[in-house]
């Protein structure tokens, strides 16, 4: 807002000057023709040297007019070029808040649904499904409603199976967020991981495309140890 507010009165103080300039010229026009009697009088040495002084002047003035009028949308464009530059600054966070997991996204993707009534299915399958999810483009992805965040980790055993901590009950969902088409390639491709997955007793697998699809936003991180280190 101080910034807005001094680009603010730069403009105004350019423009008080193009203004005095112009009375200036208008000022002197008029003295000009109210003088045009006494010029009349004088010698043409003298009528030279005045026109010459006037002319000097006339320079300087329309000069002076010309800088301000480029000093002006000089201002004006810092302004356009700061405003793009904070516009684009914006985008990269919020990109970035939700590459992190700190926002709640929406947009094209897959929807999975996996069914292991025989709890078959181990953590390191979820963590397989996930990575080849990320190699398909996914850019948010969530399990059973849940965030899968950059430090977000599957454990378990005897059939139970933990995201980050959070029981995932039998009939998982799964939701991807990014171009339908390449994720469903990426799990479907001949020998991938859903091809095994299918082997296993009772697991059934179901992928289908959608326009729009939600995934929550995560936990917030906290740091114990690591800490940013500030810009010199």
């Amino acid at each position: 807002m101080e910034r807005s507010f001094q680009e603010g009165r730069l403009l105004a103080s350019l423009a008080v000057g193009l203004l005095l300039v112009g009375f200036l010229l208008v000022a002197q026009w008029r003295g000009n023709a109210s003088a045009s009697t006494q010029l009349a009088r004088q010698s043409d040495q003298s009528l030279g040297m005045i026109i010459q002084q006037l002319t000097a002047e006339n320079a300087g003035l329309r000069s002076e007019v010309l800088r301000l009028q480029v000093r002006i949308l000089e201002a004006e464009r810092e302004g356009i070029d700061r405003g793009e530059v904070l516009n684009e600054a914006a985008k990269e966070l919020n990109a970035l808040r939700i590459l992190a997991g700190l926002e709640s996204a929406t947009g094209p993707g897959v929807r999975i649904v996996i069914e292991d009534p025989e709890r078959v299915l181990l953590p390191q399958d979820f963590v397989a499904l996930v990575h080849e999810l990320r190699a398909g483009g996914a850019e948010a992805i969530s399990v059973n409603g849940q965030r899968v965040v950059a430090d977000s980790g599957f454990s378990g055993e005897n059939g139970r199976v933990t995201l980050d901590g959070v029981d995932l009950t039998r009939g998982y969902k799964i939701a991807a967020l990014g171009e339908p088409q390449r994720l469903e390639q990426s799990l479907t491709l001949p020998g991938g991981l859903m091809s095994t997955l299918v082997t296993f007793p009772g697991v059934t697998v179901r992928i289908e495309q959608a326009e729009e699809l939600r995934v929550p936003e995560g936990q917030v991180p906290v740091f114990t140890y690591g800490q940013p280190i500030e810009a010199q």
